[in-house]
Parts: structure tokens; C-alpha cells; sequence
């Protein structure tokens, strides 16, 4: 789990985006944001532990039956939504927080151990 924080920390602190940037774009350009920035998050975890890798990467892209969206997807635009209410009532500013923080929260919610969990 120490080297899945390490990673995911090197790879937000790079070229964050503010979550007021990411809503200027387009929904097409949202989506192949938010696909890039998995894509290189589990390339880079891939050789320290492939398997987690590969989870990730699935919870993310592998469609649930039944529903538009995969479960990680979904999970995300569940706290993106919730982010976007604390701001409409002035309790979060959008230009400070990071979509790339958000992503690693999500992730770290679904694939820390149970132990780190509580």
C-alpha cells in the first residue's frame, strides 16, 4: 500500500489539474482526461505490484451490466457531484482542489487494505 500512495503522490504533484480547469472542458475532453491520468497512474504502479495495476485499471474502464458507467466511474462522478454541492454552498473552492486528489481518494477508498481503512 506504501508504494501505491508513493506513486499516486509523485503522479499528482506533476501537472494537477484544478477541478475549476477540468469543468472548462469539454465533456469529450473531461472523459480522455480523466482516461489519460488512469492510464498513466496504473502504468507507473504496474511494475511495484501488477495485480493492484490491473484491478484499478478494471474498476475503471470494465462497464458494469446494466449501467453506463464502470463502478470506479461511477464512484468518481459520485464525489466530483459532491465536491460541486460543497462549492455551490461555499464550503469547498473548486480552483484548490485537484481532480488528480480526487481520482487517488476514490482509488485509495476502493484499494486500501482493510486495516488502513480504519
Amino acid at each position: 500500500m506504501r508504494v501505491l500512495i508513493a506513486v499516486l503522490a509523485l503522479i499528482v504533484s506533476a501537472n494537477a489539474t484544478s477541478l475549476k480547469d477540468f469543468n472548462a472542458k469539454t465533456p469529450a475532453e473531461r472523459s480522455a482526461f480523466v482516461a489519460s491520468y488512469i492510464d498513466k497512474m496504473t502504468t507507473d504502479l504496474r511494475p511495484k505490484n501488477e495485480q493492484l495495476a490491473t484491478d484499478i485499471r478494471n474498476w475503471f474502464a470494465v462497464t458494469q451490466p446494466g449501467k453506463p458507467l464502470s463502478e470506479g466511474m461511477e464512484k468518481l462522478a459520485i464525489e466530483l457531484a459532491a465536491v460541486e454541492i460543497q462549492a455551490k454552498d461555499g464550503r469547498a473552492d473548486l480552483s484548490k482542489i485537484q481532480l488528480e486528489s480526487v481520482i487517488m481518494w476514490v482509488v485509495k477508498q476502493k484499494f486500501a487494505p482493510q486495516s488502513a481503512q480504519k
